[in-house]
């Protein structure tokens, strides 16, 4: 749970700012997908606010190689006796590639130099986890509303519920992988101010989950 107690607010804006669905936006996720993207946000941010889906993405699988290669954490389920994390499979995949040990940076560069045989598992990493992260805050928005698979229709309900209240980050459209997450300027200051404790809930909840997973793994 989010220590609210120990967050700070610098500005009268982030009095505004709805704490209410924040804390519960990884309460009811059923991938990894969404700790390693709301992560993977919170680094880059810190240098812009506007981060295509592309390097999201690259940070992503380095945020999660050593969960996986060195904790042998996983991801996701195994269903019929095969890997369908699409995560958990990029990791793999670019494995033999890597030294043992290697750098968050050596990573990156593996990603981008192997992009087009990781494509496909890229496409399927944002299909739903960019919008469905920000599910709590659609408070209308129901869990199975086909609207979730409809990229162009929940982009513009995104920015429609923004304009209620701020969300943490609005999308702008463009084609697959250059869809460009920004990040409100409010946002941005709360958790740049709060990026510790922030970090700490993130990373406390993602081992919560991923311990889970272990333990549904060894009883199967």
């Amino acid at each position: 749970m989010l220590d609210v107690e120990r967050l700070q607010f610098l500005d009268l804006y982030s009095f505004e700012l709805r704490l209410d669905y924040f804390e519960k936006i990884l309460e009811f996720t059923s991938s990894s997908y969404s700790f390693y993207w709301l992560e993977a946000i919170l680094n880059i941010m810190i240098y812009k606010d506007t981060i295509e889906f592309d390097e999201i993405l690259d940070e992503m699988i380095s945020l999660a190689y050593e969960d996986v290669v060195e904790k042998g954490y996983y991801l996701g389920p195994l269903i019929h006796q095969k890997r369908t994390n699409a995560l958990e499979n990029t990791i793999l995949s670019i494995q033999k590639h890597l030294p043992e040990n290697c750098s968050k940076q050596e990573i990156i560069i593996c990603v981008k130099q192997h992009d087009e045989a990781l494509k496909e598992y890229k496409k399927l990493l944002i299909m739903q986890t960019p919008y469905r992260l920000l599910s709590s805050f659609l408070v209308d928005v129901g869990g199975n509303d086909p609207i979730w698979n409809r990229p162009k229709d929940i982009i513009e309900t995104i920015k429609v519920y923004n304009e209620k209240y701020r969300l943490p980050y609005i999308i702008e459209n463009d084609r697959g992988l250059k869809r460009r997450v920004v990040v409100q300027p409010e946002w941005r200051d709360f958790l740049m101010t709060n990026y510790r404790v922030i970090m700490e809930w993130v990373h406390d909840e993602k081992i919560k989950y991923l311990e889970k997973r272990k333990i549904e793994e060894s009883a199967s």
